[in-house]
């Protein structure tokens, strides 16, 4: 989450209205007459509950990523889609994401996504350099409520089901059922699990819980007094007028405000990412994350028959052959040595490599930014990162990646008030260089990811 002071962002964007009377016209037409765009009515019932985030304001931290990400995507000119289409939770039937459209020339060319509820992290969840095409049947499905944009796989995919009524607000007018479990983060299998259940992810020892819980409560309590300050300027940034907005945010707002991000101590593994665009058959994350690490060490995995080229049928064979003897169910860290992602790291290299998780208190095991940049730069070797989207039994939801590099990214914003220049810093945070079977990346399967709530635990990989 960019730590940003909120109050400065709204502040400056206020103050920037009326200042440049040499803007061009920005398109703001929707493209396509397919696109299904909630309604302002629905959105206003959504942002009535408590603990959900009003659309205007998610829309305004999308104005501010899209002015950050303008040269980065080739996004001049470019503008955002007034309304969202709203993305609901598989699970619970709850919104969960407000898309908006990046529109340039009449076109939509990507897509930012907001959350809707607060307890899901920062504003901004996903900037998309691509958009899903929505076909006209579809489209009206969802405008005549009869299906509904769900979360499964987004934003890699952008998947539609059955419309299911549930009691937000007077959306639905119907009483919640509690038929479907709702997505837990980490604080909450830290609180509920069961002592069996924290042993399996490697979190045996009490002192380890508790440093577990004291990172967990301390993220919770940026993250209240970030919203915090986001309700006391709600109602500002609610009036806004499109007008005011498109002065406020645009290339040419630069002339009286510049935010820039750099990136320092960037740190990349070349033996995986130079593999990390090689053809991948897209297996379940836990084979998936073993095979791709033997495929970086190559010939000194102690794997026999390791792919050495992007060769599509060696590669289909070799991922294929990993998860036909891991299986496709889920695999803890340390779950009784033999199907655990240890036991099979050992076994596939020979005994050569294996996982490490208690590095020491309170270390990597708590998704340590400083923690994994360490390990990566001192054993040359990857880290295996676990998020937790959805947990409806204890052995779903969770989900394997591999880091394969790090980096600090560091905001700025300049503020010119005549002949006298202020530059504020916003954030300063670690980033990952993250790998997977499609699940979080997507085509690509590599990006960048900043700090969230849902990096629960992570373990390094060492030679014996």
């Amino acid at each position: 989450m960019k730590k940003l002071s909120v109050v400065f962002l709204i502040s400056i964007a206020s103050l920037l209205i009326g200042c440049n009377n040499s803007l061009n016209e920005i398109v703001t037409k929707e493209d396509s007459n397919t696109t299904p765009f909630a309604s302002q009515e629905l959105l206003e019932v959504i942002a009535t509950n408590d603990g959900f985030v009003h659309w205007k304001v998610a829309r305004f931290f999308a104005l501010n990523e899209l002015d950050d990400r303008r040269s980065e995507n080739s996004w001049f000119d470019a503008w955002l889609s007034e309304y969202p289409l709203v993305i609901y939770n598989d699970a619970t039937g709850d919104p969960r994401y407000y898309e908006f459209r990046i529109l340039k020339s009449g076109k939509e060319v990507g897509a930012i996504s907001c959350a809707v509820d607060k307890g899901e992290g920062s504003p901004v969840q996903y900037v998309l350099p691509f958009v899903h095409e929505i076909e006209s049947q579809n489209a009206r499905s969802v405008l005549n409520n009869t299906t509904q944009f769900v979360d499964s796989g987004y934003p890699s995919r952008l998947e539609q089901k059955p419309y299911r009524a549930r009691s937000i607000g007077t959306i639905a007018g119907t009483e919640g059922t509690d038929d479907y479990q709702v997505d837990t983060q980490a604080l909450d299998i830290l609180l509920n699990d069961s002592k069996e259940e924290l042993e399996r992810l490697g979190i045996n020892i009490g002192e380890i819980k508790e440093n577990y819980l004291n990172t967990q409560r301390e993220k919770a309590a940026q993250l209240a007094l970030f919203w915090q300050e986001v309700e006391e300027l709600e109602n500002k940034v609610i009036n806004m007028t499109e007008k005011e907005l498109q002065k406020a945010f645009n290339n040419y707002s630069s002339i009286a405000r510049s935010t820039a991000i750099t990136y320092s101590g960037t740190y990349l593994l070349n033996d995986w990412l130079n593999k990390s665009t090689w053809y991948d058959s897209g297996t379940y994350c836990g084979p998936n994350v073993i095979a791709f690490i033997i495929l970086g060490l190559g010939t000194n995995s102690g794997y026999a028959n390791v792919p050495i080229s992007n060769d599509k049928k060696q590669l289909e064979n070799f991922y294929k052959t990993i998860e036909g003897q891991m299986g496709q169910g889920p695999k803890g860290y340390h779950w009784f040595e033999g199907d655990s992602m240890n036991g099979w790291m050992n076994t596939f290299t020979g005994g050569t490599y294996k996982i490490v998780t208690n590095w020491g208190i309170p270390f990597i095991v708590n998704h340590d930014w400083e923690s994994i940049n360490a390990s990566i730069r001192g054993n040359q070797l990857p880290v295996i990162s676990l998020r937790l989207p959805k947990v409806e039994t204890f052995s779903g939801g969770f989900h394997y990646r591999t880091i394969i590099g790090t980096r600090k990214a560091t905001t700025t914003l300049t503020q010119k008030v005549l002949w006298w220049t202020v530059t504020v810093p916003l954030s300063s945070e670690g980033q990952y260089y993250m790998h997977d079977n499609g699940a979080d990346g997507g085509i690509n399967r590599n990006w960048w990811e900043a700090w969230s709530l849902l990096q629960f635990h992570a373990a390094s990989v060492a030679k014996k």
